[in-house]
């Protein structure tokens, strides 16, 4: 290859790589007079994109809003509609009460009418029959005897309004309404009405009822008893488990039961949860049962534990657990002998609705009781503390600024409560012991008075 054809071939590849550079370099730097510049159509496709992204968030706030205006609507329709139901039924039953009161009223007057009659005819026949008899009898015969000896026509008293019957039959006892329901038919349905067997009080007939009467009530009106007074009866834990069939049962009372158990007390609270009054005084219950009291009974109201000395104050202290027995308005602990401070200080702390406490004969209780009680009680209107010996007198009388009523003493328990002041129980040889004393200072003030005179 000779030089100049190097140097040729060099300037034509330089002219070359200069033309190319230059054309790629003006087609950058000078846009084209009939094209479009592709950044302004980027931008373009930019704000396209950034308002229909605007759009599309403001249509969901607007779509959101008017689905919640819609439901707003509907939630508003649905419930005028159903005050407007509420309002016709309203209506409905006024009308359909005023109704059945005037056709009541118009049947009660159509037997009091009735009956009115039934008496009138009863004492014009009587008339005739006295003034028939009055011409037969002999003249030393008295009138009295007359009345005596007449036929009283029958008078049917189931004809009376229910109303009536009920109140007349309330008046009896539990014996007696058993003996009215063997006269015939209409008075046994007359004793059968469920009003009449809401409260069945059994310590009337204790020395004669038997347990198969018992159970066989009980299994009867089970769904109507809401009172059951067992004081005082002698029966078998069978029976007393039958209680638990009485489901709406709201008072019971089976103080003075000496055959109540702790496991006659469990199917009996865990099968009637809507007590309200409950009596276990003078009865064998221990901790077991009290804490089955506040695990069921959450609406118990009324709760007497007098004479009950075989739980401790960890039993006491049990009330209080869960839900516990909040809710108590009236409790008695009296002859308790065996609570301290410590189980009432518990107890006063979540009682707060509190409104007659009985402590009397709890030998164990000292002044701190009042103050917690005064913390803890503030509802208190009623306190018992007879036969308190460590209870000041100056702690009482500063309670009873606090309480609308109280009964303090701080002697010794009488013989009736069987333990001395340290919770001692009395023996036969204490009660003579105690009847000497006694005796002794009689003497002693007979002679003094004697040897003064």
């Amino acid at each position: 290859v000779t030089p100049e054809l190097m140097i040729k071939a060099c300037t034509f590849y330089t002219g070359r790589l200069l033309k190319n550079h230059f054309y790629t370099w003006r087609e950058r730097t000078i846009p084209p007079i009939n094209g479009v510049d592709p950044l302004v159509e980027k931008m373009e496709t930019a704000a396209k994109y950034d308002n229909f992204r605007l759009q599309r968030c403001a249509f969901h706030h607007w779509h959101s809003h008017v689905k919640a205006q819609k439901e707003q609507q509907k939630n508003t329709l649905l419930r005028i509609q159903q005050m407007f139901q509420c309002y016709k039924l309203m209506i409905i039953l006024n009308k359909w009460r005023e109704k059945a009161i005037y056709k009541n009223k118009k049947r009660e007057n159509e037997l009091m009418l009735k009956h009115e009659l039934q008496l009138r005819k009863w004492r014009s026949k009587l008339k005739l029959r006295v003034s028939a008899k009055e011409e037969m009898i002999c003249p030393k015969q008295d009138i009295s005897e007359v009345f005596l000896v007449g036929e009283i026509p029958a008078f049917d008293i189931s004809q009376l309004p229910k109303r009536a019957i009920l109140q007349i039959f309330s008046y009896l006892g539990l014996r007696d309404t058993i003996l009215c329901g063997q006269v015939n038919r209409s008075w046994l349905s007359m004793t059968q009405m469920n009003s009449l067997w809401t409260g069945i009080d059994f310590s009337t007939v204790k020395n004669t009822v038997t347990d198969k009467y018992v159970v066989s009530t009980l299994q009867r009106w089970r769904l109507n008893v809401l009172r059951l007074n067992f004081r005082g009866c002698v029966l078998r834990m069978k029976t007393l488990r039958s209680v638990s069939l009485c489901r709406n049962l709201q008072e019971l009372n089976v103080s003075d039961c000496p055959t109540l158990t702790d496991e006659s007390m469990r199917f009996i609270s865990e099968s009637c949860p809507g007590v309200l009054y409950l009596n276990l005084s003078n009865t064998a219950i221990t901790n077991r049962t009290m804490r089955l009291l506040p695990r069921y009974f959450h609406n118990l109201q009324n709760l007497s534990l007098a004479y009950c000395r075989k739980f401790t104050d960890k039993g006491l202290r049990y009330l209080n657990l869960g839900n516990g027995c909040h809710k108590l308005i009236y409790l008695d602990l009296s002859g308790c002998t065996q609570i301290t401070d410590s189980a009432m200080e518990i107890l006063s702390a979540k009682c707060h609705y509190l409104h007659i406490l009985d402590i009397s004969g709890c030998i164990l209780l000292t002044d701190k009781i009042l103050e917690d009680i005064q913390m803890g009680c503030k509802q208190l209107r009623i306190l018992k503390m007879q036969y308190c010996r460590l209870i000041s007198k100056e702690a009482a009388k500063k309670m009873s600024s606090i309480v609308q009523q109280q009964e303090y003493s701080a002697a010794d328990p009488p013989l009736w409560f069987g333990y001395d002041f340290e919770g001692k129980p009395l023996t036969a040889e204490r009660d003579t012991i105690q009847l000497k004393d006694s005796e002794l200072t009689l003497k002693e003030s007979a002679y003094s008075s004697e040897e003064e005179v």
